[in-house]
């Protein structure tokens, strides 16, 4: 039994397990992958306090060594369901259940997925969501960013440093970023916008990706490419439990509590205004405070 289990090793799961650690609760952080969630897939961080600019990944390492230096307890496994059972939850991993008597979802969003014909089998063939990952796979070859936002700009930027062309994809007629962001954006001689163009499919030869066709004035135009970066926004995680939400997203107090009494949830899977690492951390902080209150009083 434990005190909370967090699912979720983002930097709001972190957060909180940081917290509980240092009351003294017995807590467990579960990770499917590696810690640091989608840090490890941002490439340049420079609004976060403390830091000037760092990599996604080296701010990763560092909560990996808070962990580390913690002792906090983290399990690598995939979570298949979790269940309220009144004063505690049941969670149910492929090969073992675990109880604890508070949870938190830190469980984070997914990228967003064009849903064109081809996408899928394209994917690792050409069709990437991380620009870090996947980006020295095409050094010095052409590609293609799709999206309208500032990780769409930001992931340009980056890969202007190691492909030879970028071609920004926008179906609108502006970007929904910073000005600051653009403006570097624009900077950049071997970045292309196309605006108010709309992907249309995703062309392949040989099993790989070779071109993708777009609608832009009522006209089809084809762009050949090696690569496309597919930067269209996320949808949460989340599980099939009976959660009141707002859209797509987990409905909190100002506790971060759910709806259902002993679940809360924290980072990019609740609804909110603003969708920063800076909140996203404070969100732990307020989860693990209010569980530890409610603990000392047990």
């Amino acid at each position: 039994m434990y005190d909370c289990i967090i699912i979720g090793g983002g930097i709001s799961g972190i957060t909180a397990a940081v917290y509980l650690k240092h009351a003294n609760k017995k807590v467990l952080l579960i990770e499917k992958s590696a810690l640091g969630g989608i840090l490890n897939k941002i490439s340049k961080i420079e609004n976060y306090p403390g830091y000037k600019s760092v990599t996604g990944p080296d701010l990763a390492y560092n909560l990996y060594e808070q962990v580390k230096y913690n002792e906090i307890e983290v399990l690598e496994s995939t979570v298949i369901s979790i269940e309220n059972q009144g004063n505690t939850n049941l969670v149910k991993l492929k090969d073992k259940e675990l109880t604890c008597k508070y949870l938190i979802l830190a469980t984070g969003k997914e990228a967003r997925k064009l849903n064109l014909e081809n996408e899928d089998r394209l994917v690792g063939r050409g069709i990437s969501y991380c620009a870090l990952c996947d980006g020295p796979f095409f050094r010095n070859k052409e590609v293609a960013v799709i999206g309208a936002g500032d990780s769409a700009l930001l992931e340009a930027l980056y890969l202007s440093n190691i492909c030879s062309h970028i071609t920004i994809i926008n179906k609108y007629s502006k970007f929904k970023c910073k000005e600051t962001l653009l403006n570097q954006v624009l900077k950049k001689e071997n970045i292309t916008i196309l605006y108010d163009s709309m992907t249309k499919s995703l062309n392949e030869e040989n099993g790989l990706l070779k071109s993708i066709t777009y609608m832009k004035d009522e006209k089809e135009e084809e762009l050949q490419v090696s690569g496309a970066f597919v930067y269209i926004g996320s949808t949460p995680n989340i599980f099939d439990i009976n959660l009141e939400l707002d859209g797509n997203y987990i409905k909190v107090n100002e506790d971060m509590e759910t709806s259902i009494e002993r679940i809360y949830a924290i980072g990019d899977v609740i609804k909110k205004d603003i969708y920063q690492l800076t909140n996203a951390a404070s969100e732990g902080m307020i989860a693990a405070t209010n569980i530890i209150k409610r603990l000392n009083k047990e």
